[in-house]
């Protein structure tokens, strides 16, 4: 699938970002570029600031790529299921 920026193709621009399986399907799927990123980024700190929230800070993480920060919510969502299936057969 071809991955395009939602934001660039509200441009008028072609916004290609890259592929993603299955590489056959010729289809689109939609995605942010990291010039957008960077922008609304920007946004989001300087709205913080405005509305006055000391310390706030929009968490995204910068180096990691997406498949890296999916496997990590994946073995976090199995941590804290296991945790409540074994509370579960507990009580």
């Amino acid at each position: 699938m071809q991955v395009i920026c939602s934001w660039c193709r509200g441009e008028g621009r072609v916004g290609f970002v890259g592929e993603k399986a299955p590489f056959g399907d010729r289809r689109e799927t939609h995605s942010i570029c990291i010039e957008h990123l960077q922008l609304v980024r920007a946004r989001w700190t300087a709205r913080q600031r405005s509305i006055g929230l000391p310390g706030a800070s929009i968490d995204m993480p910068k180096e990691r790529p997406s498949h890296i920060r999916r496997a990590v919510r994946s073995v976090v969502r199995l941590c804290v299921g296991l945790r409540g299936l074994a509370q579960k057969t507990r009580g």
